[in-house]
């Protein structure tokens, strides 16, 4: 019997001696290891999404903002107070959940909030997340603004973007992207054995995206914008003057610069698309179908025309006048005939069917005579000016970037060696008289005008242009290069001559402000199919043109593809926009009413009674 008590006291002290060991290893040995798992239990760590920078013009107007959205997210499987959460959000049933969370409710009425996150408390299949949606209380044109959307997996994989982060995928959104996106932060939240957020504390500060003030006035960008819709009128006018069919809606661009310094004070592409419809969410199936839309229109109302390269046409000109009369055997004083048409390697036409008589290079910008270019070039040796042409142009600030913070066509100017290597055939002379006048491969965009036209004002001092005026509170500063040449003023003197006595004088001659410009009308492979009415449709001009005048300067390129002659479009397109930024014409401040003085009271009509 008393050997079975000590059995039974060895086998006791034995469990005991195993527990006591394993107390030993858990409370001592593994201690560690098992107060982190034991705390991970009741610890998370949440990502905390950081403002995006907002966007503003140059007089501090915001283009885009965010605001702070809730979602209701759920990730399957049974919930408590189901019948009244669905009631409240407005479902029927609870969506199927694959491997992926679904969005119960996006953007969260404010009212519902308190409400949503009582009847989800302690439940880990249903959370409230915060998200920050982009804004756009003044948006500028779609395809120059761009547009945000969420991470992709590579951009969450690679780059660290939260899937909740907006990120910019064209325009000002993508290209200043790098300025834009804020840095996260993180927050450890601390909840109860039933799920329920117990204390929150922020372990690192999330950075906001650093603010971008652009160069652009909110006012003149949306005045372009509304003149190159409202010419639509004006591209129609000039087909039903040649029997050909309507357009429906206007392609092209307006770019308007200050030419002290290369500010961009307007960039306007048409056609357009609201930038809030990609960052919408969700989105309703109209939304899709416009976003479908615009992916498959042919006007391609995503593409900045503002920096698509484009046969130039007559605009051109002024690149060849000035490599001619700086580089070659022409001067400022030859006289060449405007002659209806010339004979070289075939006819060569003038615009005009009359013989407009001898002109210098002034005379020529100003009338823009085909064949006193065709003249030149001959006279200049044919073979020869081509490649002279291109360089010349280059340095003009053609057929490479502008500066600009966004992305870009180069352009292109062609040359004997590009011909070689492409065709296997030689340069022709009578290309070059094409070339001459802005044909014949030559392509430009709307902003490369802008900058040749200002390098021209300036009298060669060339400024980078740029749409970004200030970053973070930094501001940017100007960058110019030099031009070397002696006849800026012959150029000068041609535009300004093109309004006073040319072919800008019907519709800028009696303007307020005095001006210079040039027209240009380029031939493409459109008109070349359907007519003279599909030509691109060009005006570039700047102000004031006279010493002395207090008004600031305003340089403005219009352009319109396919849309015919530049005198009846894009001329007219200029004017508006010129009169907007000097506040006159039909832009001028009416004069105030004249208050009407209050109408005296009738007196009261004469008793009778006795006293």
């Amino acid at each position: 019997m008393n050997n079975r008590i000590w059995l039974l006291l060895l086998i006791v002290y034995a469990v005991l001696g195993v527990y006591t060991v394993r107390l030993f290893q858990l409370q001592v040995v593994h201690y560690e290891k098992y107060a982190t798992r034991s705390q991970g239990n009741y610890l998370r760590t949440e990502t905390v999404l950081a403002p995006r920078g907002r966007i503003f013009d140059r007089n501090g107007k915001m283009i885009a903002g965010n605001r702070l959205t809730v979602d209701l997210v759920y990730s399957g499987g049974e919930i408590l107070f189901k019948e009244r959460i669905l009631r409240l959000l407005g479902l029927s049933e609870l969506p199927e959940v694959g491997r992926e969370p679904v969005t119960l409710k996006a953007n969260v009425p404010e009212s519902l909030v308190l409400t949503l996150a009582e009847l989800t408390a302690g439940q880990d299949n249903l959370q409230l997340v915060e998200r920050l949606e982009r804004t756009y209380p003044r948006p500028i044109s779609g395809p120059v603004l761009g547009y945000v959307l969420f991470a992709n997996k590579q951009e969450v994989e690679q780059q660290g973007y939260d899937p909740r982060e907006l990120v910019g995928r064209t325009g000002l959104e993508a290209a200043l992207e790098k300025y834009l996106r804020g840095q996260k932060g993180q927050r450890v939240v601390e909840k109860n054995v039933r799920g329920e957020r117990v204390s929150e504390q922020v372990t690192k500060e999330p950075v906001a995206g650093q603010d971008v003030y652009l160069t652009l006035d909110i006012e003149l960008q949306q005045v372009a914008e509304r003149v190159l819709r409202e010419s639509l009128e004006n591209v129609n006018k000039g087909r039903r003057k040649m029997g050909l069919p309507p357009e429906s809606v206007v392609k092209g661009a307006i770019v308007a610069v200050d030419p002290r310094n290369g500010e961009v004070l307007a960039m306007a592409s048409s056609p357009s698309f609201d930038p809030a419809l990609f960052a919408r969410y969700p989105r309703t199936p109209e939304d899709n179908k416009k976003i479908a839309a615009y992916n498959s229109d042919k006007s391609l109302p995503t593409l900045n025309r503002a920096v698509t390269a484009y046969a130039p046409g007559s605009t051109f000109k002024l690149a060849t006048s000035s490599y001619f009369i700086e580089k070659t055997n022409v001067t400022p004083g030859t006289v060449f005939n405007c002659s209806p048409y010339i004979r070289y390697g075939g006819i060569r036409k003038n615009w005009y069917a009359g013989n407009m008589g001898p002109m210098t290079v002034r005379e020529a910008i100003a009338q823009s005579c085909n064949t006193w270019y065709y003249q030149a070039a001959i006279a200049a040796d044919p073979y020869k000016t081509v490649d002279g042409i291109a360089d010349w142009a280059n340095k003009l600030g053609l057929g490479r970037p502008t500066g600009l913070e966004i992305a870009e066509d180069k352009g292109f100017l062609p040359t004997k060696k590009w011909k070689e290597e492409t065709f296997n055939e030689p340069w022709y002379p009578g290309q070059s008289l094409s070339v001459a006048i802005g044909q014949d491969a030559v392509e430009a965009s709307p902003v490369q005008i802008a900058r040749m036209l200002v390098t021209i004002v300036n009298s060669g001092r060339q400024p980078e242009l740029h749409l970004v005026r200030k970053v973070g509170g930094q501001a940017v500063q100007p960058r110019f290069a030099k031009v070397e040449g002696r006849y800026w003023s012959v150029l000068q003197e041609g535009m300004r001559k093109t309004v006073t006595w040319g072919t800008a004088r019907p519709i800028l001659g009696n303007l307020e402000v005095p001006t210079a410009g040039k027209t240009g009308t380029a031939e493409n492979g459109m008109s070349y199919r359907k007519g003279y009415g599909y030509t691109h449709a060009w005006y570039m001009g700047y102000g004031p043109a006279e010493p002395g005048d207090p008004r600031p300067p305003l340089a403005v390129v219009a352009f319109f593809e396919n849309g015919g002659e530049g005198f009846g479009v894009a001329l007219p397109a200029v004017k508006r926009v010129m009169e907007a930024y000097w506040k006159i014409g039909e832009f001028a401040p009416k004069p105030p009413e004249p208050e009407t003085p209050p109408t005296p009271a009738p007196e009261p009509a004469p008793s009778n009674a006795v006293r």
